[in-house]
Protein backbone atom coordinates (compact mmCIF):
# COMPACT_ATOMS: atom_id res chain seq x y z
CA UNK A 1 0.00 0.00 0.00
CA UNK A 2 2.80 2.41 0.83
CA UNK A 3 4.30 1.78 -2.56
CA UNK A 4 1.33 1.97 -4.32
CA UNK A 5 0.48 5.67 -2.54
CA UNK A 6 4.32 6.48 -3.26
CA UNK A 7 3.61 5.66 -7.66
CA UNK A 8 0.18 7.41 -7.06
CA UNK A 9 1.94 10.93 -6.16
CA UNK A 10 4.73 10.54 -8.17
CA UNK A 11 3.56 9.60 -11.59
CA UNK A 12 1.76 12.97 -12.50
CA UNK A 13 5.13 14.95 -12.14
CA UNK A 14 6.75 12.57 -14.57
CA UNK A 15 3.75 12.88 -16.65
CA UNK A 16 4.47 16.51 -16.83
CA UNK A 17 0.95 17.71 -18.15
CA UNK A 18 -0.16 18.99 -14.99
CA UNK A 19 0.77 20.62 -12.31
CA UNK A 20 0.06 18.34 -9.12
CA UNK A 21 0.44 19.00 -5.21
CA UNK A 22 1.44 16.18 -3.30
CA UNK A 23 0.11 16.31 0.82
CA UNK A 24 0.97 13.84 2.75
CA UNK A 25 -2.76 12.92 4.71
CA UNK A 26 -2.82 12.00 8.63
CA UNK A 27 -5.68 9.90 7.87
CA UNK A 28 -8.32 9.53 6.12
CA UNK A 29 -11.94 10.82 6.45
CA UNK A 30 -14.58 8.98 8.17
CA UNK A 31 -17.14 11.55 6.24
CA UNK A 32 -17.09 14.32 3.70
CA UNK A 33 -19.84 15.93 5.49
CA UNK A 34 -19.13 18.93 6.71
CA UNK A 35 -22.24 19.02 8.74
CA UNK A 36 -21.74 15.95 11.06
CA UNK A 37 -17.72 15.54 12.30
CA UNK A 38 -15.13 17.81 14.51
CA UNK A 39 -12.10 15.67 13.14
CA UNK A 40 -9.50 17.60 12.03
CA UNK A 41 -8.42 15.11 9.84
CA UNK A 42 -12.09 15.15 7.70
CA UNK A 43 -11.78 19.07 8.19
CA UNK A 44 -8.20 19.11 6.61
CA UNK A 45 -10.41 17.10 3.52
CA UNK A 46 -12.92 19.20 2.95
CA UNK A 47 -11.30 22.93 3.38
CA UNK A 48 -10.27 22.18 -0.56
CA UNK A 49 -13.80 21.25 -1.51
CA UNK A 50 -16.17 23.98 0.42
CA UNK A 51 -16.73 27.13 1.07
CA UNK A 52 -18.12 29.37 3.57
CA UNK A 53 -19.89 33.26 3.74
CA UNK A 54 -16.92 34.80 5.69
CA UNK A 55 -13.39 34.15 5.87
CA UNK A 56 -10.44 35.08 7.40
CA UNK A 57 -7.39 36.47 6.21
CA UNK A 58 -4.80 33.57 5.23
CA UNK A 59 -2.26 34.19 8.24
CA UNK A 60 -4.40 36.42 10.54
CA UNK A 61 -7.85 36.82 12.67
CA UNK A 62 -9.15 39.25 10.33
CA UNK A 63 -12.65 38.27 9.00
CA UNK A 64 -12.87 39.15 5.11
CA UNK A 65 -15.89 38.23 2.47
CA UNK A 66 -16.25 34.70 1.18
CA UNK A 67 -19.63 33.70 -0.45
CA UNK A 68 -20.59 36.72 1.21
CA UNK A 69 -19.74 39.87 -0.69
CA UNK A 70 -20.68 42.05 2.61
CA UNK A 71 -22.79 41.96 5.83
CA UNK A 72 -24.83 44.57 8.03
CA UNK A 73 -25.75 44.18 11.42
CA UNK A 74 -29.44 45.67 12.81
CA UNK A 75 -29.70 48.09 15.58
CA UNK A 76 -30.13 45.57 17.90
CA UNK A 77 -27.88 43.47 17.34
CA UNK A 78 -30.04 40.43 15.93
CA UNK A 79 -30.23 39.95 12.56
CA UNK A 80 -27.58 39.77 10.10
CA UNK A 81 -28.40 40.49 6.51
CA UNK A 82 -25.47 38.98 3.91
CA UNK A 83 -24.99 39.80 0.24
CA UNK A 84 -24.31 36.87 -1.14
CA UNK A 85 -22.06 36.78 -4.06
CA UNK A 86 -22.95 36.21 -7.89
CA UNK A 87 -22.08 33.70 -10.34
CA UNK A 88 -20.56 31.45 -8.36
CA UNK A 89 -20.22 27.86 -9.87
CA UNK A 90 -21.22 24.81 -8.37
CA UNK A 91 -19.10 21.84 -8.77
CA UNK A 92 -20.08 18.47 -10.42
CA UNK A 93 -19.32 15.12 -9.42
CA UNK A 94 -19.78 11.37 -10.23
CA UNK A 95 -23.73 11.26 -10.24
CA UNK A 96 -24.91 15.59 -10.11
CA UNK A 97 -24.32 18.20 -12.62
CA UNK A 98 -25.69 21.53 -11.15
CA UNK A 99 -27.90 23.29 -13.39
CA UNK A 100 -27.06 27.01 -11.87
CA UNK A 101 -25.23 28.67 -9.72
CA UNK A 102 -25.01 29.14 -6.04
CA UNK A 103 -28.10 31.42 -4.47
CA UNK A 104 -29.78 31.99 -1.26
CA UNK A 105 -31.48 28.69 -1.47
CA UNK A 106 -28.44 27.05 -0.81
CA UNK A 107 -27.69 29.39 2.38
CA UNK A 108 -31.39 28.24 3.61
CA UNK A 109 -30.63 24.55 3.21
CA UNK A 110 -27.23 24.57 5.03
CA UNK A 111 -28.58 25.91 8.24
CA UNK A 112 -31.83 23.78 7.75
CA UNK A 113 -29.65 20.89 8.04
CA UNK A 114 -27.80 22.12 10.80
CA UNK A 115 -30.81 22.78 13.03
CA UNK A 116 -33.80 20.98 11.58
CA UNK A 117 -33.09 17.58 13.79
CA UNK A 118 -36.69 16.62 11.97
CA UNK A 119 -35.62 16.51 8.31
CA UNK A 120 -35.33 13.68 5.97
CA UNK A 121 -31.42 14.47 5.96
CA UNK A 122 -31.39 14.71 10.07
CA UNK A 123 -33.26 11.20 10.01
CA UNK A 124 -30.71 9.29 7.52
CA UNK A 125 -27.44 10.84 9.32
CA UNK A 126 -28.97 11.28 12.96
CA UNK A 127 -25.80 13.44 14.27
CA UNK A 128 -26.13 16.90 15.79
CA UNK A 129 -22.66 18.54 14.69
CA UNK A 130 -20.71 18.96 17.78
CA UNK A 131 -20.02 22.38 16.69
CA UNK A 132 -23.92 23.71 16.56
CA UNK A 133 -23.88 22.17 20.28
CA UNK A 134 -20.90 23.63 21.51
CA UNK A 135 -22.01 27.28 19.75
CA UNK A 136 -25.59 26.28 21.12
CA UNK A 137 -27.03 27.08 17.65
CA UNK A 138 -30.18 25.68 18.09
CA UNK A 139 -31.41 28.42 20.37
CA UNK A 140 -29.54 30.89 19.39
CA UNK A 141 -30.35 30.80 15.76
CA UNK A 142 -34.19 31.77 15.67
CA UNK A 143 -34.49 32.38 11.53
CA UNK A 144 -32.70 31.76 7.95
CA UNK A 145 -34.88 34.04 5.69
CA UNK A 146 -34.00 33.97 2.12
CA UNK A 147 -34.95 37.67 1.03
CA UNK A 148 -33.74 37.67 -2.58
CA UNK A 149 -31.84 35.35 -4.79
CA UNK A 150 -28.98 36.67 -3.74
CA UNK A 151 -29.64 37.75 0.08
CA UNK A 152 -30.14 36.15 3.25
CA UNK A 153 -31.32 37.40 6.87
CA UNK A 154 -29.85 35.46 9.62
CA UNK A 155 -31.81 36.35 12.70
CA UNK A 156 -30.60 35.61 16.49
CA UNK A 157 -32.51 35.04 19.67
CA UNK A 158 -29.95 37.10 21.42
CA UNK A 159 -26.69 39.07 20.77
CA UNK A 160 -23.31 36.64 19.98
CA UNK A 161 -20.61 38.93 19.12
CA UNK A 162 -18.68 35.55 18.15
CA UNK A 163 -21.48 34.52 15.06
CA UNK A 164 -19.44 36.09 12.20
CA UNK A 165 -16.49 34.16 13.27
CA UNK A 166 -18.35 30.91 13.34
CA UNK A 167 -19.01 31.32 10.18
CA UNK A 168 -15.55 30.88 8.90
CA UNK A 169 -15.78 27.31 10.31
CA UNK A 170 -15.96 24.19 8.39
CA UNK A 171 -18.46 22.80 9.62
CA UNK A 172 -20.91 26.03 8.24
CA UNK A 173 -19.64 25.00 4.74
CA UNK A 174 -22.70 26.08 2.27
CA UNK A 175 -23.70 23.14 0.37
CA UNK A 176 -26.09 22.56 -3.00
CA UNK A 177 -29.54 23.05 -2.09
CA UNK A 178 -29.98 21.13 -5.75
CA UNK A 179 -28.06 18.40 -4.68
CA UNK A 180 -30.29 18.02 -1.52
CA UNK A 181 -33.31 18.02 -3.40
CA UNK A 182 -31.93 15.28 -6.05
CA UNK A 183 -30.45 13.22 -3.42
CA UNK A 184 -34.49 13.00 -1.60
CA UNK A 185 -36.51 12.53 -5.05
CA UNK A 186 -34.16 9.39 -5.16
CA UNK A 187 -34.80 8.59 -1.87
CA UNK A 188 -31.06 8.34 -0.96
CA UNK A 189 -30.37 11.26 1.49
CA UNK A 190 -27.77 9.41 3.15
CA UNK A 191 -25.73 9.83 -0.08
CA UNK A 192 -24.81 13.37 1.02
CA UNK A 193 -21.70 12.26 3.34
CA UNK A 194 -19.87 10.65 0.12
CA UNK A 195 -20.80 13.07 -2.66
CA UNK A 196 -19.22 16.39 -1.27
CA UNK A 197 -20.33 19.43 -3.77
CA UNK A 198 -19.13 22.42 -3.12
CA UNK A 199 -18.08 26.20 -4.55
CA UNK A 200 -13.96 25.63 -3.57
CA UNK A 201 -11.12 25.67 -5.89
CA UNK A 202 -10.98 21.77 -5.85
CA UNK A 203 -13.44 19.26 -6.38
CA UNK A 204 -13.50 15.67 -5.70
CA UNK A 205 -12.64 12.55 -8.31
CA UNK A 206 -11.87 9.57 -5.80
CA UNK A 207 -11.39 8.14 -2.63
CA UNK A 208 -9.99 4.95 -1.03
CA UNK A 209 -9.79 4.82 2.54
CA UNK A 210 -6.70 4.90 4.21
CA UNK A 211 -4.99 5.04 0.60
CA UNK A 212 -5.61 8.14 -1.70
CA UNK A 213 -7.83 10.99 -2.09
CA UNK A 214 -7.66 12.69 -5.73
CA UNK A 215 -8.92 16.18 -6.52
CA UNK A 216 -8.88 18.27 -9.70
CA UNK A 217 -9.25 22.13 -10.08
CA UNK A 218 -12.59 23.16 -10.09
CA UNK A 219 -13.13 25.03 -13.22
CA UNK A 220 -15.94 27.49 -12.15
CA UNK A 221 -14.07 28.23 -9.01
CA UNK A 222 -14.36 32.07 -8.50
CA UNK A 223 -11.29 33.19 -7.22
CA UNK A 224 -9.65 31.28 -10.43
CA UNK A 225 -8.33 34.28 -12.06
CA UNK A 226 -6.95 35.99 -8.59
CA UNK A 227 -5.45 32.94 -6.64
CA UNK A 228 -3.20 30.53 -8.40
CA UNK A 229 -3.46 26.78 -7.67
CA UNK A 230 -2.31 23.28 -8.86
CA UNK A 231 -3.65 21.65 -11.77
CA UNK A 232 -4.57 18.58 -9.39
CA UNK A 233 -4.27 17.67 -5.42
CA UNK A 234 -3.27 14.30 -3.61
CA UNK A 235 -3.88 13.30 -0.48
CA UNK A 236 -1.38 10.21 0.23
CA UNK A 237 -2.91 8.79 3.57
CA UNK A 238 0.22 8.77 5.57
CA UNK A 239 -0.64 8.02 9.15
CA UNK A 240 2.73 7.21 10.53
CA UNK A 241 4.50 10.67 11.47
CA UNK A 242 7.71 9.20 10.52
CA UNK A 243 6.60 7.89 7.12
CA UNK A 244 5.70 11.22 6.34
CA UNK A 245 8.78 12.81 7.06
CA UNK A 246 10.31 10.28 5.13
CA UNK A 247 7.86 10.45 2.40
CA UNK A 248 9.08 14.62 2.31
CA UNK A 249 12.48 13.98 2.47
CA UNK A 250 12.08 11.24 -0.55
CA UNK A 251 10.00 13.81 -2.16
CA UNK A 252 7.04 11.73 -2.46
CA UNK A 253 5.05 14.57 -1.10
CA UNK A 254 5.32 18.38 -1.08
CA UNK A 255 3.58 19.35 2.26
CA UNK A 256 3.35 16.96 5.28
CA UNK A 257 0.34 16.90 8.25
CA UNK A 258 2.55 17.83 11.07
CA UNK A 259 4.75 15.28 12.56
CA UNK A 260 6.96 15.11 16.02
CA UNK A 261 9.74 16.66 16.90
CA UNK A 262 11.66 14.50 16.78
CA UNK A 263 10.88 14.33 12.86
CA UNK A 264 10.63 17.87 13.06
CA UNK A 265 14.18 18.56 14.17
CA UNK A 266 15.46 16.00 11.33
CA UNK A 267 13.86 18.08 9.02
CA UNK A 268 15.09 21.17 9.95
CA UNK A 269 18.41 19.89 8.86
CA UNK A 270 17.90 19.13 5.25
CA UNK A 271 18.27 22.37 2.82
CA UNK A 272 15.62 20.64 0.65
CA UNK A 273 12.86 21.08 3.22
CA UNK A 274 11.74 24.22 4.78
CA UNK A 275 8.76 24.83 7.25
CA UNK A 276 5.82 27.30 7.71
CA UNK A 277 4.91 28.43 10.92
CA UNK A 278 2.19 30.13 13.04
CA UNK A 279 1.92 30.77 17.13
CA UNK A 280 -0.87 28.24 17.48
CA UNK A 281 -4.25 28.58 18.58
CA UNK A 282 -4.36 25.65 20.12
CA UNK A 283 -4.89 23.27 23.41
CA UNK A 284 -3.97 19.99 24.44
CA UNK A 285 -5.83 18.53 27.46
CA UNK A 286 -6.78 15.37 29.93
CA UNK A 287 -10.58 14.80 29.60
CA UNK A 288 -12.23 13.55 32.62
CA UNK A 289 -15.17 11.30 31.96
CA UNK A 290 -17.48 13.14 34.79
CA UNK A 291 -20.05 10.38 34.25
CA UNK A 292 -17.76 8.09 36.35
CA UNK A 293 -18.86 7.90 39.93
CA UNK A 294 -14.92 8.74 40.86
CA UNK A 295 -14.32 11.26 38.58
CA UNK A 296 -17.46 13.07 39.01
CA UNK A 297 -15.69 14.00 42.28
CA UNK A 298 -13.42 17.33 42.39
CA UNK A 299 -10.84 16.23 44.71
CA UNK A 300 -10.59 13.26 42.59
CA UNK A 301 -9.78 15.13 39.76
CA UNK A 302 -7.70 17.74 41.90
CA UNK A 303 -6.00 14.95 42.30
CA UNK A 304 -4.77 13.76 39.17
CA UNK A 305 -4.31 16.90 37.41
CA UNK A 306 -1.03 17.67 40.63
CA UNK A 307 0.05 13.67 40.38
CA UNK A 308 1.24 14.63 36.75
CA UNK A 309 4.57 16.08 36.18
CA UNK A 310 3.85 18.52 33.09
CA UNK A 311 7.11 19.73 33.01
CA UNK A 312 8.69 16.47 32.52
CA UNK A 313 5.89 15.69 29.73
CA UNK A 314 6.20 19.27 28.10
CA UNK A 315 10.45 18.27 27.59
CA UNK A 316 10.03 14.97 26.50
CA UNK A 317 7.35 15.01 24.38
CA UNK A 318 6.97 18.60 22.75
CA UNK A 319 10.53 19.50 23.34
CA UNK A 320 10.46 22.86 21.76
CA UNK A 321 7.71 22.46 19.88
CA UNK A 322 4.99 23.92 23.09
CA UNK A 323 4.52 25.65 25.65
CA UNK A 324 2.75 24.85 29.12
CA UNK A 325 -0.69 25.09 29.18
CA UNK A 326 -2.02 27.57 32.18
CA UNK A 327 -5.67 27.95 31.55
CA UNK A 328 -7.86 26.28 28.88
CA UNK A 329 -7.42 29.08 26.17
CA UNK A 330 -4.33 29.39 24.36
CA UNK A 331 -1.81 31.56 25.28
CA UNK A 332 -2.11 33.32 21.78
CA UNK A 333 -5.14 33.95 22.26
CA UNK A 334 -6.48 37.62 23.30
CA UNK A 335 -8.89 36.23 25.58
CA UNK A 336 -6.10 34.01 27.47
CA UNK A 337 -6.20 35.21 30.86
CA UNK A 338 -2.29 35.51 32.05
CA UNK A 339 -2.41 35.49 35.92
CA UNK A 340 -4.02 32.25 36.35
CA UNK A 341 -1.79 29.41 37.35
CA UNK A 342 -2.26 25.45 37.66
CA UNK A 343 -1.56 23.59 40.95
CA UNK A 344 2.07 22.58 41.12
CA UNK A 345 3.15 19.17 41.16
CA UNK A 346 2.68 17.52 44.23
CA UNK A 347 2.17 13.84 44.48
CA UNK A 348 2.26 13.43 48.14
CA UNK A 349 -0.67 15.77 48.44
CA UNK A 350 -2.23 14.02 45.33
CA UNK A 351 -2.05 10.60 47.47
CA UNK A 352 -3.34 12.60 50.19
CA UNK A 353 -6.31 13.29 48.30
CA UNK A 354 -7.11 10.81 46.79
CA UNK A 355 -6.70 8.45 50.35
CA UNK A 356 -9.02 10.86 52.16
CA UNK A 357 -11.63 10.36 49.02
CA UNK A 358 -11.44 6.75 49.77
CA UNK A 359 -10.91 5.73 46.43
CA UNK A 360 -7.68 3.82 46.20
CA UNK A 361 -6.36 1.78 44.63
CA UNK A 362 -8.26 3.11 41.62
CA UNK A 363 -8.29 1.54 38.53
CA UNK A 364 -8.75 3.90 35.23
CA UNK A 365 -8.53 3.69 31.48
CA UNK A 366 -6.55 6.32 30.13
CA UNK A 367 -6.85 6.79 26.44
CA UNK A 368 -3.68 7.96 24.04
CA UNK A 369 -4.60 9.92 21.17
CA UNK A 370 -3.07 7.61 18.10
CA UNK A 371 -2.95 10.91 15.87
CA UNK A 372 -0.21 13.94 15.69
CA UNK A 373 -1.67 16.89 16.82
CA UNK A 374 0.21 20.09 17.73
CA UNK A 375 -1.33 20.27 21.08
CA UNK A 376 -0.06 16.44 21.41
CA UNK A 377 2.61 14.93 19.07
CA UNK A 378 3.30 11.92 20.79
CA UNK A 379 -0.11 10.57 22.68
CA UNK A 380 1.44 7.30 23.08
CA UNK A 381 4.40 8.39 24.94
CA UNK A 382 2.54 11.11 26.73
CA UNK A 383 0.08 7.71 27.75
CA UNK A 384 3.42 6.36 29.12
CA UNK A 385 4.27 9.30 31.27
CA UNK A 386 1.15 9.52 32.84
CA UNK A 387 1.12 5.83 33.56
CA UNK A 388 3.86 5.94 35.52
CA UNK A 389 3.44 9.54 37.58
CA UNK A 390 -0.27 8.04 38.58
CA UNK A 391 1.62 5.09 39.50
CA UNK A 392 3.27 6.72 42.19
CA UNK A 393 -0.22 7.71 44.05
CA UNK A 394 -1.83 4.40 44.15
CA UNK A 395 -3.26 4.91 40.61
CA UNK A 396 -3.73 1.79 38.05
CA UNK A 397 -3.91 2.66 34.39
CA UNK A 398 -4.70 0.60 31.23
CA UNK A 399 -3.69 2.74 28.23
CA UNK A 400 -6.11 2.79 25.48
CA UNK A 401 -6.25 3.84 22.03
CA UNK A 402 -8.55 2.84 18.61
CA UNK A 403 -7.82 4.22 15.05
CA UNK A 404 -9.06 8.37 14.91
CA UNK A 405 -13.03 7.80 13.96
CA UNK A 406 -13.74 4.70 16.04
CA UNK A 407 -11.51 6.70 19.31
CA UNK A 408 -14.00 10.30 18.96
CA UNK A 409 -16.98 8.45 18.54
CA UNK A 410 -16.25 6.04 21.64
CA UNK A 411 -15.42 9.36 23.69
CA UNK A 412 -18.48 11.03 22.41
CA UNK A 413 -20.28 7.85 23.65
CA UNK A 414 -18.82 8.06 27.09
CA UNK A 415 -16.65 4.71 26.96
CA UNK A 416 -13.15 6.40 28.40
CA UNK A 417 -12.83 7.24 31.78
CA UNK A 418 -9.65 9.93 31.07
CA UNK A 419 -9.29 10.48 27.41
CA UNK A 420 -6.62 12.84 25.60
CA UNK A 421 -8.01 14.99 23.50
CA UNK A 422 -7.40 18.83 22.20
CA UNK A 423 -8.75 21.94 20.60
CA UNK A 424 -7.74 24.04 17.70
CA UNK A 425 -9.38 27.31 18.43
CA UNK A 426 -10.33 30.07 16.64
CA UNK A 427 -9.89 34.11 16.69
CA UNK A 428 -12.81 34.62 19.16
CA UNK A 429 -12.83 31.54 21.54
CA UNK A 430 -16.09 30.86 21.80
CA UNK A 431 -15.67 27.39 20.36
CA UNK A 432 -13.24 26.65 22.49
CA UNK A 433 -15.02 27.60 25.64
CA UNK A 434 -18.50 25.91 24.05
CA UNK A 435 -16.56 22.54 24.45
CA UNK A 436 -17.15 22.57 28.29
CA UNK A 437 -20.63 23.98 27.94
CA UNK A 438 -23.45 22.03 28.95
CA UNK A 439 -24.65 19.67 26.62
CA UNK A 440 -21.08 19.83 24.22
CA UNK A 441 -18.90 17.12 23.19
CA UNK A 442 -15.63 17.44 25.21
CA UNK A 443 -15.37 14.04 26.66
CA UNK A 444 -16.39 15.24 29.92
CA UNK A 445 -19.83 15.62 30.28
CA UNK A 446 -19.41 18.57 32.86
CA UNK A 447 -21.98 20.66 33.25
CA UNK A 448 -21.57 23.76 35.42
CA UNK A 449 -24.49 26.64 35.22
CA UNK A 450 -22.43 29.68 36.39
CA UNK A 451 -19.74 28.81 33.20
CA UNK A 452 -22.69 28.02 30.87
CA UNK A 453 -23.79 32.04 32.26
CA UNK A 454 -20.77 33.40 31.45
CA UNK A 455 -20.29 32.37 28.06
CA UNK A 456 -23.84 33.45 27.54
CA UNK A 457 -22.90 37.32 28.61
CA UNK A 458 -19.81 37.03 26.70
CA UNK A 459 -21.47 35.90 23.24
CA UNK A 460 -23.66 39.14 23.87
CA UNK A 461 -20.99 41.90 24.77
CA UNK A 462 -20.30 43.71 21.97
CA UNK A 463 -17.26 45.01 23.75
CA UNK A 464 -13.79 42.97 23.29
CA UNK A 465 -12.72 44.14 26.69
CA UNK A 466 -15.91 43.56 28.44
CA UNK A 467 -15.89 39.96 27.09
CA UNK A 468 -12.09 39.75 28.14
CA UNK A 469 -13.39 39.89 31.67
CA UNK A 470 -16.14 37.80 31.73
CA UNK A 471 -13.80 34.89 29.51
CA UNK A 472 -11.41 35.55 32.20
CA UNK A 473 -14.17 34.48 35.21
CA UNK A 474 -15.46 31.06 32.91
CA UNK A 475 -11.48 30.30 32.62
CA UNK A 476 -10.83 30.65 36.51
CA UNK A 477 -13.66 28.28 36.83
CA UNK A 478 -12.76 25.91 34.09
CA UNK A 479 -9.25 26.14 36.29
CA UNK A 480 -10.92 25.51 39.63
CA UNK A 481 -13.41 22.52 38.47
CA UNK A 482 -10.60 21.03 36.25
CA UNK A 483 -13.28 18.46 33.72
CA UNK A 484 -10.20 19.63 31.49
CA UNK A 485 -6.39 19.18 32.74
CA UNK A 486 -4.45 21.83 30.66
CA UNK A 487 -1.73 20.30 29.39
CA UNK A 488 0.17 22.47 26.81
CA UNK A 489 -0.05 24.68 23.54
CA UNK A 490 1.78 23.96 20.76
CA UNK A 491 3.69 25.65 18.00
CA UNK A 492 2.13 25.08 14.99
CA UNK A 493 4.55 23.87 12.18
CA UNK A 494 4.24 22.24 8.81
CA UNK A 495 7.20 20.94 6.97
CA UNK A 496 7.26 21.14 3.15
CA UNK A 497 9.82 20.48 0.70
CA UNK A 498 11.64 23.92 -0.09
CA UNK A 499 10.21 24.65 -3.72
CA UNK A 500 6.64 24.78 -2.77
CA UNK A 501 5.66 29.01 -3.19
CA UNK A 502 2.43 30.69 -1.99
CA UNK A 503 1.39 28.22 0.91
CA UNK A 504 0.34 30.30 3.94
CA UNK A 505 -0.70 28.46 7.08
CA UNK A 506 -3.54 30.06 9.07
CA UNK A 507 -2.96 30.86 12.86
CA UNK A 508 -5.01 27.53 14.26
CA UNK A 509 -3.23 25.47 11.61
CA UNK A 510 -6.17 25.01 8.89
CA UNK A 511 -4.12 23.70 5.64
CA UNK A 512 -5.71 25.57 2.59
CA UNK A 513 -4.15 24.27 -0.73
CA UNK A 514 -4.99 27.31 -2.81
CA UNK A 515 -2.65 29.63 -3.71
CA UNK A 516 -0.08 27.25 -3.13
CA UNK A 517 2.20 25.21 -6.12
CA UNK A 518 4.57 22.64 -5.91
CA UNK A 519 7.56 24.28 -7.48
Amino acid sequence: MRRLAALLLSLPLLAGADTTLRFCAAGSPKTFDTTATDSGIDHIAHLPIFGTLVETQRGTDRLVPGLATSWSLSPDGLAYTFELRRDVAWQAVDGFKPTRAFNADDVVFTFGRLLSRDSAFAKALPVVSPYVQSFGWEQLIRQVQKLGDHQVRITLAERDASFLSTLTQTFSSIQSAELGAQLLQRGTPQRIAQMPVGTGPFQLKSFRKDAVIRYSAHPGWWRRAEVPRADQLVFAVTPDATVRAQRLKRDECDIAAPVGPVELGQLQKDPAIKLATAPGLNVGVLAYNTKKPALARLEVRQALDMAIDKAAILRTVYGDAGTAATTVIPASSWAHDATLKPAPHDPAKARELLKKAGVLPLNLTLWAMPVVRFYNPNGQLMAQMIQSDWAKVGVNVRIVTYEWGEYLRRIDAGDHDVAMSGWNGDPEPTGTFGQLACGSASGTFWCNPAYDKLLNQARQAMSQAERKALYASAQKIALQQLPWTPMAYGRVSVPMRAAVKGFVLDLDGSTYFDGALPR
